[in-house]
């Protein structure tokens, strides 16, 4: 029978205490009142520009039934009134640190298998892909979105139901320790490193850094296989040499992968973008083919096969969940404006690595179809002293659009080509993305780091009914 934890078992595992109802502790767990819903449990996070401890009373007025603070505060916020007395308050010495324990200590309990994802790109989609073929034959959790820090984690895993068979964690960092400690708190049974590429180069200096930064997953004291990229020479010296006692699996287009890549074919249909990936796998040829975009996801389809394998998930269900699945908004999506123009909604992040094969994805769609083609790219953040440098190395890949409009401060003092201009400010952006609008014949790429704000361009030339009107 399968027990049923509540915020009493939360308490003692923070050391902290509980005042009021025990109240099952499975639900959905939020950080920002705004997000809660009723019946949801709350969490104080006491940061540098806010302190949650101020929107606990708009948290509870939203309806959250359990709400975790620091010890310090509770009397402060007045939780102790018979006003209150339906409420499960958990109290501790630092409602962020106690998160972290309670989800801990519940996946201890919970023991489902653990796949941990980390990567300079891809990640998201993988953990999609993997979410979709396990669920062919398990019980399995994962966050609703990049939930991928020691706090989305707690999070996520606080929301997994008791008899979950597989857990999927995404694992994000930006500085060195911090997959260590996820994989502390939270070690997986088997490790993806997707790629090693230029990302978070503030934080890490190198791309040496980076690799050093994304083998910490490979610290999990309960890690027995690890998936990764062995097209990465790097990454597979590094591999060779750290990770001896563990199962490879490696994915690649070189001879000596386990799961080897063999033929790619990309394509644009009336429906969207298509990709069609032949993999061999102990000598057989398997075909997969995704609704996604772009040839780097023979990548991310490979490693959630391989994950499928491991796991006993039959090619036939795989093939069936991999083709059903829908991309993600901001990660390659494809939507039409009211003209019938293609957008493709690279919107939510971007690295130097993302950056150029999109750019490259795009070139491949538009050759054969004869395309007009437009872009709209956004500054790629977190890159420090290597930042223009990097940006200058896309130049050339834009030669095959018509017109191409860079935004973002990263741009600055680049020398463009003639068929690229730089916007000072968002109505800039807007303006140009709009005129791009003509007819079905015409490609519009949307790409650039969260932080500008993109996805709102493609919400105004694919919500609207008519965006030329709206100026």
């Amino acid at each position: 029978m399968t027990r049923i934890f509540g915020t009493a078992d939360a308490a003692a595992w923070a050391k902290g205490r509980l005042y009021g109802p025990d109240l099952p502790l499975c639900r959905t767990w939020r950080h920002d009142s705004r997000e809660v819903e009723s019946g949801d449990a709350f969490v104080a996070l006491s940061g540098e520009n806010t302190d949650g401890h101020l929107y606990v009373m708009n948290a509870i007025e939203r309806g959250a039934q359990v709400v975790l603070v620091d010890e310090a505060r509770y009397e402060q916020l007045g939780l102790s009134t018979q006003a209150f007395a339906g409420l499960s308050v958990i109290t501790a010495a630092n409602a962020e640190t106690a998160l972290a324990q309670i989800a801990q200590e519940y996946l201890r309990q919970t023991a489902p298998k653990v796949v941990g994802i980390t990567g300079s790109v891809g990640k998201t989609t993988t953990r999609e892909l993997t979410v979709a073929v396990l669920k062919e034959k398990y019980r399995v959790h994962s966050a609703v979105r990049s939930f991928n820090t020691v706090l989305g984690c707690s999070l996520t895993i606080l929301a997994m139901p008791t008899d979950s068979e597989i857990l999927i964690l995404e694992l994000g960092t930006n500085h060195f320790g911090e997959i260590s400690k996820m994989v502390e708190l939270f070690p997986p049974d088997f490790c993806v490193i997707t790629e090693i590429a230029p990302a978070h180069l503030e934080g890490f200096g190198t791309i040496e850094g980076v690799l050093r930064a994304k083998m910490e997953i490979c610290e999990s004291k309960k890690a027995k296989i690890l998936a990764y990229n062995s097209d990465n020479a790097a990454l597979k010296k590094e591999v060779s040499y750290k990770c001896n006692n563990f199962k490879m699996m490696d994915l690649g287009q070189n001879s000596e992968a386990e799961l080897r890549i063999e033929n790619i074919e990309t394509r644009l249909t009336d429906t969207g973008a298509k990709i069609k990936v032949t993999y061999r796998w102990k000598g057989k040829a398997i075909d997969f083919e995704a609704a996604l975009f772009g040839s780097q996801h023979a990548w991310t389809i490979g490693y959630a096969v391989a994950i499928g394998k491991y796991f006993g998930v039959s090619d036939r269900d795989m093939k069936n969940a991999i083709s059903q699945l829908k991309p993600l908004a901001g990660r390659g999506a494809l939507k039409r404006t009211g003209r019938g123009a293609w957008v493709i909604d690279e919107a939510y992040n971007a690295n130097p690595s993302s950056m150029k094969a999109a750019l490259e994805n795009v070139a491949r769609l538009t050759a054969p179809q004869q395309h007009k083609c437009f872009a709209v790219l956004g500054g790629m953040r977190e890159l420090g002293k290597n930042t223009k440098e990097l940006h200058e190395d896309l130049l050339p890949l834009l030669s095959c659009f018509d017109h191409v409009i860079v935004y973002g401060e990263e741009w600055n003092g680049i020398k463009l080509p003639e068929n690229a201009e730089q916007c000072e400010g968002i109505e800039c952006v807007i303006q140009n993305a709009l005129a791009f609008d003509a007819d079905d014949n015409t490609l519009i790429l949307i790409k650039g780091s969260n932080s500008y704000g993109l996805k709102q361009i493609v919400a105004l030339l694919t919500e609207v009914a008519d965006v030329h009107n709206i100026r």
